[in-house]
């Protein structure tokens, strides 16, 4: 019962992640809903016209795209010009960031991508851009019209359907836990939970080949991980949006050494509603045979495995 439990020292662990502290008194007015929307319409805008200058970045800005560190002018300002059909944003005032999950034109293009940046002194010191377009093994290629099908939630949670921050990040750090101990049987979610994996949500087996681990809700197919998953490592959680019920976690999903499996890197998106797992989205880049295991943010944020 033990793995069950998330003790006290890991969720202040989460929450340190997060950097829940104020903002000084003494400084700026902190970033609101209404300015990370701002801030998130302005940085989108200037990608989408490959202009960093008009972006509002700050002096010590720090992006990256897929574990590789993007300096401004290159990567994702090149070749980003604008939404695809199907897009979520969320906010988190607390912390002072936002994130974008969704459909981009890459190459004019529809690519699957999550975005996230920082916001501090009212300008973007952060950005993390991971591309979901690497093929994902035996469950196909990254599947872009799979997001329409089942696209990112855009609505507010009625109050009394809200979890409280506390709660987003345990459930969230606990489905990462379940996955690394190949057991999601314990953790609370939504009988009808639904799992879109780039694109990839539930869809009824071919003539004779075994159920998609996604045809029975958002926590099954774990078990079928002991012999694939040996961690999920990194974890952080960036964006908590208490309102829309969405919280935003990044990790590492660690192969056992001999399975030829690339370790792959994820942005889930998890809907906490009623104090559940309702539905998740990921954004996962899958990693080269033999890469380090790292996000990229391990020096910005002292994040170590």
């Amino acid at each position: 019962m033990a793995h069950r439990l998330i003790t006290a020292g890991r969720l202040l662990a989460a929450l340190l992640l997060i950097s829940c502290a104020a903002q000084a008194q003494d400084g700026p007015p902190a970033c609101d809903r209404a300015c990370l929307r701002q801030m998130l319409d302005t940085y989108m805008t200037a990608v989408f016209k490959h202009d960093p200058t008009a972006a509002g970045l700050s002096a010590d800005h720090y992006a990256t795209q897929d574990t590789a560190v993007i300096q401004n002018g290159h990567g994702f300002w090149k070749n980003i010009s604008g939404y695809g059909p199907a897009v979520g944003r969320y906010y988190d005032p607390v912390n002072e960031t936002a994130a974008v999950l969704g459909l981009l034109k890459q190459d004019g293009k529809d690519t699957i991508m999550s975005v996230r940046i920082r916001v501090a002194d009212h300008k973007v010191s952060e950005a993390e851009w991971i591309t979901g377009e690497l093929g994902m093994g035996a469950q196909g290629d990254a599947d872009p019209q799979g997001l329409v099908k089942y696209p990112p939630s855009t609505e507010l949670l009625p109050k009394e359907k809200r979890s409280s921050r506390f709660l987003m990040i345990a459930l969230a750090n606990n489905y990462f836990q379940a996955n690394k101990d190949h057991d999601g049987s314990w953790l609370p979610n939504d009988p009808g939970c639904v799992r879109v994996e780039n694109g990839v949500g539930p869809r009824p087996p071919a003539p004779g080949s075994a159920p998609s681990p996604m045809a029975n809700g958002c926590l099954s197919g774990f078990a079928g991980m002991d012999k694939m998953t040996t961690d999920n490592a990194l974890r952080r959680f960036t964006v908590v949006d208490e309102e829309a019920g969405m919280i935003l976690g990044t990790s590492v999903y660690v192969r056992y050494a001999g399975t030829n499996r690339r370790d792959n890197l994820v942005s889930e998106y998890f809907l906490i509603r009623d104090g559940k797992i309702h539905r998740i989205w990921s954004a996962m880049h899958f990693l080269p045979l033999g890469a380090p295991v790292i996000t990229g943010w391990e020096q910005r944020h002292g994040i170590w495995r």
